[in-house]
């Protein structure tokens, strides 16, 4: 493969991931609404601000690597944007019911992705100097981080939905 074939492959993939963040930041403030009057209202939301940032950071990465996104993604990032705003796992946003724990499985989803992105990099850090290692594994732990507070919203939910 050659260097700018790697390059492009990796453009995109930044790029998707781009892409999917919209919907994410919107995902987690729509569980915010889930949680709208208990205590784990004010920790999804401070998950959406931290996924915002996170986004941010891998925008500034995207161009510190000197990558465009393309014209079709920018108006899908608008479609992304408004399906992640409806979050359509939980429509209802009713807390007592089995759509709640999906909703909250696929944020964790979402941010294991994520996860697994920081990982790729990091591995690709590894000959490429272009990448700042310390960021990378700043954003890792906090992702880490970000799962391990779903997890624990989960566990403390559980019982309303389940008994």
């Amino acid at each position: 493969m050659t260097e700018r074939e790697a390059d492009d492959n990796l453009a995109t993939y930044l790029n998707e991931h781009l892409l999917g963040s919209e919907g994410g930041v919107r995902a987690f403030h729509a569980a915010g609404r889930t949680w709208a009057g208990t205590p784990h209202e004010a920790a999804l939301h401070a998950l959406a601000d931290e996924v915002a940032r996170d986004r941010k950071d891998l925008a500034q990465l995207i161009q510190r690597l000197g990558f465009r996104p393309a014209g079709w993604k920018r108006a899908l990032t608008l479609a992304v944007s408004a399906v992640g705003a409806a979050n359509p796992v939980n429509l209802l946003r009713l807390r007592r019911s089995s759509m709640a724990q999906l909703e909250l499985d696929v944020l964790t989803g979402m941010v294991r992705a994520k996860l697994s992105m920081w990982d790729a990099l990091l591995e690709v850090a590894e000959h490429d100097r272009r990448f700042d290692v310390r960021m990378l594994e700043a954003l890792k732990l906090r992702a880490e981080q970000q799962i391990a507070e779903l997890q624990r919203i989960s566990r403390e939910t559980a019982h309303e939905r389940f008994g």
